[in-house]
């Protein structure tokens, strides 16, 4: 009788093919992150393109204001704001019912209920890390998700606005003596500029255990964020700690930004607020107009 033999693989040959499967897994797996990574800023620069395109609807509808970052990133769409001589205001409308302006721009049927800006149903970048607040079952991320007024409340959204350029209202002072607006015709250069781009951890503020903030710039130290600066002045190397509203570090150590053309930039966090980019945040000479709304 002939003994058949039976083949197989010996303990050090499987040894050697499990070695090269992990070897093989463990080169493939910085290209699937990066490739993942990569995906997740294409997604996100394509929001705020979304974003620059809102913005120049605005602007075109507007005669030529650009949106001062209340009404574009808060809470009032098209809301009865009485202003008064003195510098004094308050809401016609209730506050519950206020929404932001840019839903209305952003969503396709003109719903400025429609939570479309930096929120979980809406505009929202997948690399953001306080996006981990927002998931699970407490009363607070379900308000925080599902609503554009409490998202920008809480200082709890992804993206944030140049404000200390572009225009801002009711947030940068109790005094409307003190609110500033400014024509997108006032600006010479407005591929230079910012207007909206991913935010980063912020300097924690007093009242609020979250720091996200909704406004984004190089210009604003902690211990004044309303004040101009000389010109160039290098808030490096300690940012995270000088700037109280970085950009975002989460697409490969940098942030994508629109621009006042509306195309999207992207740079390290620290080239974003050296110096040198000064002139992304704010132009010297462009004009600027301060007056109470009626």
């Amino acid at each position: 009788m002939y003994h058949k033999k039976t083949s197989g693989f010996t303990l050090i040959e499987l040894l050697v093919v499990i070695s090269i499967i992990a070897l093989l897994i463990g080169m493939l797996l910085p290209s699937i992150e990066k490739a993942r990574d990569s995906g997740e800023q294409i997604a996100c620069q394509t929001n705020l393109r979304q974003m620059g395109i809102a913005m120049e609807s605005y602007i075109g509808e507007w005669n030529d204001w650009i949106p001062y970052y209340e009404i574009w990133y808060g809470d009032h769409h098209r809301s009865k704001l009485q202003v008064n001589a003195d510098g004094s205001w308050f809401w016609k409308k209730n506050w519950e019912g206020l929404h932001a302006l840019a839903n209305s721009y952003l969503d396709p049927s003109g719903d400025a209920e429609s939570m479309m800006l930096n929120t979980h149903q809406g505009l929202t970048c997948a690399s953001w890390r306080g996006q981990d607040e927002l998931t699970g079952d407490s009363d607070y991320a379900k308000i925080v998700r599902t609503s554009t007024r409490h998202a920008n409340g809480q200082h709890l959204v992804p993206y944030g606005s140049n404000n200390e350029f572009l225009g801002t209202q009711w947030r940068a002072s109790a005094d409307a003596k003190e609110w500033f607006y400014r024509k997108k015709s006032y600006v010479k250069y407005p591929s230079n500029i910012i207007t909206d781009g991913d935010n980063a951890y912020s300097y924690p503020a007093t009242n609020t255990p979250y720091h996200y903030w909704g406004v984004i710039n190089r210009t604003a130290p902690i211990e004044n964020s309303r004040k101009d600066q000389e010109a160039n002045v290098d808030m490096l190397p300690e940012y995270r700690q000088e700037l109280r509203y970085p950009t975002g570090d989460r697409h490969f150590q940098g942030g994508n930004v629109v621009c006042m053309d509306g195309h999207v930039d992207w740079q390290t966090q620290e080239r974003w607020h050296a110096a040198e980019s000064d002139h992304r945040w704010r132009e010297w000479n462009a004009d600027l107009k301060w007056r109470i709304p009626r």
